[in-house]
């Protein structure tokens, strides 16, 4: 990963904001605070296990002198209980400023005033700070989880305000705490480059708020949602607040981070203005605003530059998920190794507004594109008001790729398993149910398995135009088709729903998708991140829950129904278990030092002749390890559960575990990944 530092070299791409007048004037900025009522907020950052050194920092104001026994400030969050790490680093207990792993307390009893906190570890003392004093210390150093801001479970749910949370990889010394906790964070912090999550929420919306700092496939934006995920209550929410003492920047622009965002998700042939590279830049101030003049893009890794027809730009809000797309300089230019867009006199100048600005580059591709070619960019330098900036750059991503286009061929058809999580509600029900809509159209899949739709399925058969098969509208699983359903009887309905699909051509294939029971004694799927666990407990565990449902599900609902040896055969789903084809003595360091494992579950799979159609098209398991849960939790990024299997007269183009949001940098909609295989049918 790069350093984010200016520099002086040449440049490429004009970009710029939201247009405005000579006067160079934009909309002042108001501080917000986050508010939580106590009662059944759920605010996450999903960050996962820091160890060595670190510091964490808030501003809180209770709602009142009452305090329940624990309330969260900076927490793990769900599946955070882990003996690895302290998930209640940063706490209220019983009235007082607490860090659990290191059991440092204040002497102080907090009021219902703003009050200053943070926690650090130098690696070998972790110490407890009130209102910039050290209240606490001990030597002793503990890794950390913080997870989820003003929660933990829901009785630790925090009432009151919260603003200014930071979370830092290094111990910050007691005068930079002093010098920094009345005044939002800048870049020229001294170590500005350690600080990996800033929540200031300024941008704060129904369902997620930006992480400043946040990069890679997983920023480590926060989620907003309710731990009674079916309920009504409020969720939590932000406002004006004027007596917090924290002094905002409103003198000359200047700028916080700029981040280059690379899309996960492949590119149909001839597709047109697919989302390739956003570029996330963050200013501070009103005055003299500052404009993107140049932009460099760098395509010179491209695998093909033929298979783009043009590059175009777009600015498009402040938001991640944003229906604003605002082209700059012309309509596009062909594709070249290294691009240069300039604004031409004449054009407007438009100037960054305080806090996030999205810029957007798109790619129209042709008809003729290579499938399997890769899509590689970059963008080196940036220009803002005449000074040359190098934007963050990060490696944590999937190659994106050219994607056959099932359009075009009535043999390929595009498989997706997702489980959406309790009916995809997460993000409000309205919203995080109009993000699983949204991911699935831009997957293009023809047949989709789901599980956990809880009340979802017809709403998104609607919305897509798609034959449904479910057991009841408020059932778990869902098959849905763009080709009719000929339902078969299910043996058991909770965990199998099968099908015969009949394509265009009049080929038939037999899908099912499936739901199996997860082990929980313990649930290793969450847990591995822990010392002292026997994975002969884990194999024990799924033979008696996942192999046996998958043993029924085959034998009664497979079998029976093929209609040929041969006859094209899907089984996708949610497996609640590991496979012995990601767990090797390869990977022991993804799986905190646990391998091999035989995994009961995957391993009668390859006996009854189905593939794994991830593994199959990405066989190097250390290279492409493809967690699918829970992707939006730091600490569990490792465990495949959900699975597209396969046999009879069908091959396998592409595999892909889809993980991010097709609108680069927004939040992912379930705790599972998806799963999206291509199929050519024989």
């Amino acid at each position: 990963m790069k350093p984010f530092y200016p520099i002086i070299g040449a440049i490429t791409l004009a970009c710029f904001a939201t247009t405005v007048q000579a006067q160079q004037k934009v909309s002042p900025i108001q501080n917000k605070v986050l508010i939580m009522d106590g009662l059944d907020n759920d605010v996450r950052t999903g960050m996962g296990i820091i160890d060595g050194k670190w510091t964490l920092e808030a501003w809180i104001k209770g709602d009142d002198n009452t305090w329940k026994p624990e309330e969260a400030i900076i927490t793990g969050g769900e599946y955070s209980d882990l003996n690895s790490c302290d998930n209640m680093p940063l706490i209220i207990k019983d009235g007082y400023l607490y860090s659990k792993g290191a059991n440092l307390k204040s002497s102080i009893k907090m009021d219902d005033a703003w009050h200053h906190v943070a926690v650090s570890c130098d690696g070998r003392t972790t110490r407890l700070f009130l209102d910039g004093k050290e209240v606490a210390h001990r030597d002793t150093a503990l890794a950390i989880l913080p997870g989820a801001i003003g929660v933990n479970e829901k009785k630790h749910t925090f009432g009151g305000s919260i603003d200014e949370v930071r979370i830092w990889r290094t111990a910050l010394p007691l005068s930079t705490l002093q010098r920094w906790k009345d005044t939002p964070i800048e870049r020229t912090h001294p170590s500005f480059r350690y600080l990996i999550g800033y929540y200031n929420f300024e941008d704060f919306t129904e369902s997620m708020s930006v992480n400043w700092v946040g990069k890679g496939h997983q920023s480590y934006h926060l989620r907003n949602g309710r731990n009674d995920y079916y309920g009504n209550k409020p969720m939590a929410f932000v406002k004006p607040q004027d007596d917090l003492h924290i002094v905002h920047h409103h003198g000359k622009q200047k700028l916080f981070h700029a981040t280059v965002l690379h899309n996960e998700w492949d590119l149909e042939q001839g597709s047109k203005g697919g989302q390739f590279i956003k570029l996330r830049i963050i200013v501070q101030g009103t005055d003299k605003p500052l404009s993107l003049d140049q932009l460099e893009l760098d395509l010179s890794a491209m695998e093909n530059l033929k298979d783009i027809d043009k590059v175009h730009l777009y600015y498009t809000g402040q938001q991640p998920k944003s229906s604003l797309r605002q082209e700059i300089f012309g309509r596009g230019q062909k594709a070249e190794s290294k691009l240069r867009f300039i604004r031409q006199k004449g054009e407007p100048i438009q100037y960054m507004q305080p806090g996030v600005n999205y810029f957007l580059v798109a790619l129209d591709l042709t008809e003729n594109a290579i499938p399997g070619n890769k899509l590689v960019g970059n963008i080196p330098i940036i220009q803002l008001s005449g000074k040359k900036h190098s934007p963050e750059l990060s490696t944590d991503y999937a190659t994106q790729r050219v994607a056959y286009s099932n359009g075009k061929n009535n043999d390929i058809i595009k498989v997706l398993q997702w489980n959406i999580w309790h009916g995809g509600v997460h993000l409000g029900k309205t919203e995080g149910r109009n993000r699983v809509i949204d991911l699935i159209r831009a997957s293009q899949a023809d047949i989709i398995t789901m599980q956990e739709g809880y009340g979802a399925q017809d709403t998104i058969a609607q919305a897509l135009g798609f034959h449904l098969q479910t057991k009841s509208a408020k059932d778990n699983l869902a098959l849905f088709s763009r080709f009719p359903i000929d339902k078969i009887p299910s043996s058991e309905s909770f965990k199998s729903n099968p099908g015969i699909i009949k394509l265009n051509n009049g080929k038939k294939i037999l899908v099912n998708d499936c739901w199996l029971r997860y082990a929980y004694r313990p649930e290793y799927t969450s847990s591995y991140a822990s010392y002292g666990l026997n994975p002969k407990v884990w194999e024990a565990e799924d033979a008696t829950l996942s192999l046996v449902d998958i043993t029924n599900l085959i034998n009664k609902d497979i079998l029976p129904h093929q209609e040929s040896p041969d006859m094209p055969t899907i089984i996708a789903g949610d497996f609640n278990s590991c496979s012995h084809l990601d767990w090797t003595d390869r990977t022991k360091p993804l799986h905190f030092g646990y391998g091999a494992v035989n995994f009961p579950t995957s391993q009668y799979m390859a006996t009854q002749g189905f593939k794994d159609s991830f593994r199959e098209q990405n066989p190097d398991e250390l290279k492409y390890q493809g967690g699918t849960t829970a992707v939006i939790y730091g600490q569990m990024q490792m465990s495949r559960i959900d699975f597209i299997y396969y046999k009879g007269k069908m091959r396998t183009l592409s595999s892909k575990i889809v993980r991010s949001s097709p609108d680069i940098d927004d939040v992912w909609a379930s705790d599972h990944a998806a799963v999206l295989t291509t199929f050519q049918v024989l």
